[in-house]
């Protein structure tokens, strides 16, 4: 390729030159000389480099589905029940005897207090109340909905296999 000045206004062409003794010398096309000196053109070639975005046509389209289903759940549970049995004592009693709640086994002891009047003052244990705790385990099977995600992945380029159908359950 040939440098050509930027002016268009002048018409004089350049060529770099080498002469016999090998030295490179930048001479005007318009004057030609008659000496030992062969002309030989020098080329020079400049590369300029671009970049642009292209559509490859790859791609992947994930979907997502949810499905539900039912399933039984049978675990033990504890469940607290008390009985309440009332007993009848009309024992009078001194102060300084006077019964505390106390505890035998499961069972809580309440003592019933009440102050009558007789020609003295006295206190009479009317009774006790009785509470005893009774444990049991039942069983009560109940239906619940569990959900599971499920994915599939599609690629738009079929060269690469990928798999297809991944499931995750939740929690």
């Amino acid at each position: 390729m040939q440098d050509q000045p930027k002016d268009k206004g002048s018409s004089a062409k350049h060529l770099y030159t080498r002469n016999l003794s090998g030295h490179t010398t930048d001479r005007d096309m318009s004057i030609e000389s008659a000496s030992s000196e062969q002309v030989i053109p020098v080329i020079s070639e400049k590369l300029k480099v671009h970049k642009r975005n292209v559509e490859t046509g790859k791609g992947v389209r994930v979907r997502k589905t949810l499905s539900e289903r039912e399933q039984i759940v049978d675990q033990p549970l504890v469940r607290e029940e008390v009985t309440v049995e009332r007993v009848e004592i009309n024992e009078v009693i001194e102060d300084s005897e006077i019964p505390t709640t106390r505890y035998e086994g499961e069972t809580t002891i309440v003592p019933l207090l009440e102050e009558i009047l007789i020609i003295e003052k006295c206190t009479v244990l009317k009774g006790e109340v009785r509470i005893t705790r009774h444990r049991r385990e039942v069983r009560e099977p109940q239906k619940v909905v569990l959900q599971t995600d499920e994915v599939s992945v599609e690629r738009f380029d079929e060269s690469v296999d990928a798999p297809v159908g991944n499931t995750g359950e939740r929690d």
